[in-house]
This record gives C-alpha cells, structure tokens and sequence, in this order.
C-alpha cells in the first residue's frame, strides 16, 4: 500500500564494525536482521586499529575535502552515543624550530581540519614550548611543539556495548557461520531475504567473484602493524617515521602506549602478521625522538589488519579511505570505509533498502 513502509528480512554477511553498525541501523528502522560471522563478532580488522576516531587529518593533502569532514561527522556521533567508550584526546606534534616549514603546513593543515569540524571541533590547536611527558620524554632539540585534539576509543568496551545493543535490538548473530554461496536474488545457503549486505571489508571482491558477480571495485590490501609497549602517556604524540611519507602515532591505550601504524602493500587479506622490519621501523623512528629508547623487551603485544582502500590511480599512500556501495539486484556490497565512518555507510544502506 502506498505510503506504508514494510520491514524486510535483512541477511547481513561480515560481522565486523561495519556490518555490526549497519545491522543495528537497520534493526533500529524495524527490520529483521540476521548477521553471519565466520569467526567471532569484531575479531578481525575491526579489533586491529589505531582505536582513534578521525576524520583524517592527512587526508587533507590529497584534498579528500568531503571525505574529512564526512569523518569529523561521524566522530561526533560516536563521541556522542558512547561517551563511556570514546573521549577526545589531544595529539602532540613536536618540532625543532618554530620557523620551520614543517609546523607551519602541519598549523594551517589542522586549522583547516578544524575549520571542517565547525561547531563539532573538539578543542582549539595551539603551539607551545613547553610539553609533560611522565614517561616519554623527548630529545631536547625538539623546542616547539603543536597540539591539536582528536577522539580515541576504547574498542574492546566499545565493542561490547555494540554487541550488547545488537542483542536488545534482536539482530539474530551467527557467529562461527561462514558463509561461501550467495546470489543476487537474496539467497544466502539456501536461506532467502530480502536483502543481502556483503560487509566483509577486504574480502568484499573476492567473495563476489567466487559467487560469479562481478565486482566494480578493485581493491589495495594495505597491512598496518602496531606495537603495545609498556610505557604509560597521557598525551598523543604524531610525527614522521623514518621514512617520512606518512605519520605515525604513539597513544594511550588503557595503561600502556600504542605504536602505529606501518602501510605495507600485502597480496592477500589473510592472517596479517607484523614483520621484523615493521617493528624495526616503529621502534627506530620512535627512538629518532625519545630521550630514553625503547627496547625490544618492552614490547608486550603485537598486531595487524589488513585495510581495504578501493583501488585509485594514484600511489595507494594517496587512496582515498571513503566508500562505495555496488548494488545487484538484492545484493549490496560495500568497499572501502572504516571504523569511523560505519555510521555514514548504515545510514547509506538505510536509504537502499
């Protein structure tokens, strides 16, 4: 009847963060949603993060505009709805010299950043000469140094609660339940929906073509390794590896310091695990900038995901980190995204079903 709204049967593949926040977008809208999980909830990439809720400031200088500001969005909503789970944290970037080429792009970069956030900013930058670090105590020729805030996450409680909110909302969770045939008619195992949603981050493509559908997206497998060392920070701290291509993080984590991340280009999305060069890496640059080094036996944990970027022209360093959702028939499949920005691709679903 015209005007009536009729709730569906949803068949969710990939129970990851974002299938899990896709699902409970839809069961929040009265459908009936099953999710199916080879493994556990939240085990895969979606549990093997920087844990910072961004909109991407380095983004920025490949002028992902809209992408950034799309994230800053989505921050604000997860700071919002969990506020337990997620805080603002402040980002420190140190610097030689006041004068120096460096701070001043890195300035204007986070003003435009902040700009992006408008009324949802979380705190105003400033530029400092002076810094409190308990336990990471930097090489006195670092004098100046540039803060600015972001959010952080706690993505184990986090994840709780997001599970426990499926399990309210009625969300039917299969874990443990790999699922290898689907069509575009709705068919998942012999089951039918109504719709189907593929959200199995890097696997998106290659489940497709082992179900005969073609895929309008290639992807980049890009692995990021982290370390967790036992070091405590109240701060964050960001700046160039050695390598100086990309930014890397140091960052509370419960009562510890998480190093990251690496960007290495792998061949395929399974069982990622960091390398002895990656750690090298991480440790060597953390050590251009610390007084006192960090040592191998201060590493109590290790751990790598593999981030889908839908695959551009450019140098994979320069890929934009936003999504696409193909559509076939009953079918839709999701490329591209990330923890942050799940909200924005459940509410693009909401409006395709």
């Amino acid at each position: 009847m015209d005007g009536i709204l009729l709730n569906k049967k949803i068949g969710i593949i990939g129970g990851g963060i974002t299938g899990l926040i896709v699902g409970i977008f839809l069961a929040k809208k009265g459908h009936e949603v099953s999710i199916f999980e080879k493994n556990t909830l939240l085990s895969e990439t979606s549990s093997k993060t920087t844990k910072l809720l961004h909109g991407g400031l380095r983004y920025l200088e490949n002028f992902h505009f809209n992408e950034v500001k799309n994230g800053l969005n989505d921050r604000t909503w997860w700071l919002e709805h969990f506020p337990k789970q997620t805080r603002k944290l402040e980002i420190i970037i140190p610097f030689t010299n006041i004068f120096s080429s460096a701070l001043i792009k890195s300035f204007f970069g986070i003003k435009l950043y902040e700009f992006l956030a408008g009324s949802k900013n979380l705190g105003k930058s400033s530029i400092s000469k002076q810094i409190k670090h308990d336990h990471f105590v930097l090489k006195d020729k670092y004098k100046t140094y540039l803060s600015f805030f972001d959010g952080s996450m706690d993505d184990y409680s986090l994840g709780k609660e997001l599970i426990s909110l499926a399990k309210k909302l009625n969300i039917e969770i299969l874990e443990f339940n790999e699922v290898k045939n689907f069509d575009t008619q709705g068919t998942i195992d012999k089951n039918h929906f109504d719709k189907i949603i593929l959200a199995v981050g890097p696997w998106s493509k290659i489940l497709l073509e082992q179900n005969n559908i073609k895929s309008k997206k290639d992807i980049d497998y890009i692995k990021g390794s982290h370390l967790i060392i036992n070091r405590k920070l109240e701060s964050g701290l960001m700046f160039t590896g050695i390598c100086k291509s990309r930014y890397i993080f140091a960052l509370p984590y419960r009562d510890h310091t998480l190093l990251g991340t690496t960007e290495e280009k792998v061949t395929h999305p399974e069982f990622p695990k960091i390398s002895k060069n990656e750690s090298k890496y991480l440790i060597d640059s953390f050590n251009q900038i610390l007084r006192k080094p960090i040592l191998k036996k201060e590493i109590i944990f290790s751990y790598s995901g593999v981030r889908p970027l839908i695959k551009s022209k450019d140098n994979f360093h320069k890929s934009s980190r936003d999504f696409f959702i193909q559509e076939n028939d009953s079918l839709l499949t999701i490329f591209g995204g990330k923890w942050t920005t799940s909200p924005s691709i459940a509410r693009k679903i909401v409006t395709m079903i």
